[in-house]
């Protein structure tokens, strides 16, 4: 053989190794695309109650720092479609923070908890002595996460599917 033909013979791909690299990558994706979407959406849910958990605090803290009543109330009498944090400064409302609606594949699990009756008031104290309670998020892949809150005003997440977590399915007592 001569070093021509050689050279020629070394380069690229034959097609048959083309279309078996294209159909191994095929069938990767097709397994990786489902799982990524499940992380995907409890990765939301988490953020989700997490951002609750951050409203609950601005809330709370900004009734302790001004010495007046704080809510945090449910956007068009519904948590799907957001929330906004506000303080009652003589009679008017002033809205500090406003938080958008649920993301895709996230929303309010009507079932679970009370849901705070659409809204959660801080005394000066930073009590959330007639708000007792919790509401719970669910994701599309069936996973919950409920936000309790106490009469102390402490706020925590929890699983209502773990069995100690939050209690049977009802997010327990604050």
């Amino acid at each position: 053989m001569n070093a021509r033909a050689f050279r020629y013979r070394a380069r690229g791909f034959t097609l048959t190794e083309m279309m078996i690299v294209v159909a191994l990558v095929a069938i990767l994706s097709a397994v990786a695309v489902p799982s990524f979407r499940d992380l995907l959406l409890n990765q939301r849910l988490a953020s989700t109650a997490s951002d609750f958990i951050a409203a609950l605090s601005l809330a709370r803290s900004e009734a302790m720092k001004r010495s007046q009543k704080a809510t945090l109330t449910a956007t068009g009498r519904d948590w799907n479609n957001g929330w906004e944090v506000a303080t009652a400064v003589e009679g008017d409302s002033a809205v500090l923070r406003t938080f958008n609606a649920l993301r895709t594949g996230i929303e309010v699990d009507a079932g679970t908890g009370n849901g705070f009756d659409r809204s959660i008031a801080f005394d000066a104290n930073g009590f959330s002595r007639a708000s007792a309670g919790c509401v719970t998020f669910r994701a599309s892949t069936g996973r919950r996460s409920s936000v309790v809150l106490s009469v102390s005003g402490r706020a925590r997440i929890c699983d209502p599917g773990k069995k100690g977590d939050c209690g049977g399915g009802s997010c327990g007592k604050g």
